[in-house]
């Protein structure tokens, strides 16, 4: 992925208001076993989720492959604020964090010019 965003998604985000919330947001492993077929398999993957934890909604969620590049979790961020889970309404949030340092760079050079604070915790 690029270290900005694309002009044409940088000023359609710049459009939305932006709110004094806090996201979380985090991508993690997710194993689901099946157990209903005669081949018992564990079905790898990732969980990408963002939550808006002043509001205390889920604004976004993906389940990706596991070796998925970090770009899932950028589109997936893109999509928490564009077209977020109802009832939540398009917005960008003040302050993102997040527990991953890989992430928190990736995303400081993404969401430059859209005063959005990114920090790790």
């Amino acid at each position: 992925m690029t270290s900005s965003l694309p002009a044409s998604t940088q000023h359609r985000l710049q459009q939305l208001p932006q709110i004094p919330s806090v996201w979380e947001g985090d991508r993690r492993p997710l194993n689901t076993n099946r157990g209903f077929l005669e081949q018992d398999q564990d079905q790898a993957g990732d969980c990408i989720l963002w939550v808006d934890g002043s509001e205390g909604l889920v604004r976004s969620m993906d389940v990706i492959p596991e070796d998925a590049g970090l770009e899932t979790v950028v589109r997936t961020l893109i999509r928490a604020m564009e077209v977020p889970r109802a009832p939540a309404p398009p917005c960008r949030p003040k302050k993102i964090v997040v527990r991953n340092r890989e992430i928190q760079f990736l995303l400081r050079g993404v969401l430059q010019g859209l005063d959005i604070s990114i920090d790790y915790q």
